[in-house]
């Protein structure tokens, strides 16, 4: 996992709040400020913070459109999750929740960068006639 502190550590100018923004959302920003549940699990926290952390870094200071949404998503799961340590756990487990919980994401963050992966990624992950017992 990269480490999101640091991502934020370069972001001097930004404070986090450790306060639920919203009754529906868990994690928001302004472009200065990231709000963020305390209640959230230890891997829930860094991913909603490298969330908002790269839509800071992108200049956002208000809610996107879904396609932008859907870029930093992509954007986050790239950035906490290399393809070398996914490489690592997919050669033991399977399980979406089991490599989620190793890599210290959410499972949500792992399905995005599975999205990420082209055939020949997906192919070093799981080779054919490869099987797990």
């Amino acid at each position: 996992m990269q480490n999101v502190w640091g991502m934020l550590r370069s972001l001097a100018h930004v404070a986090i709040i450790w306060t639920r923004p919203h009754p529906e959302v868990v994690a928001a920003s302004d472009g200065r400020r990231i709000w963020i549940d305390p209640a959230l699990t230890t891997a829930e926290q860094h991913c909603f913070l490298a969330h908002e952390a790269i839509h800071i870094k992108h200049g956002h200071t208000t809610c996107q459109t879904p396609a932008v949404e859907r870029q930093v998503c992509l954007e986050v799961a790239r950035f906490l999750i290399s393809f070398e340590a996914l490489q690592k756990v997919a050669g033991w487990s399977r399980c979406p929740i089991e490599i989620a919980e190793e890599l210290g994401v959410t499972e949500e963050v792992l399905l995005d960068r599975f999205a990420t992966l082209d055939g020949q990624q997906i192919q070093a992950l799981w080779p054919p006639g490869e099987h797990i017992a």
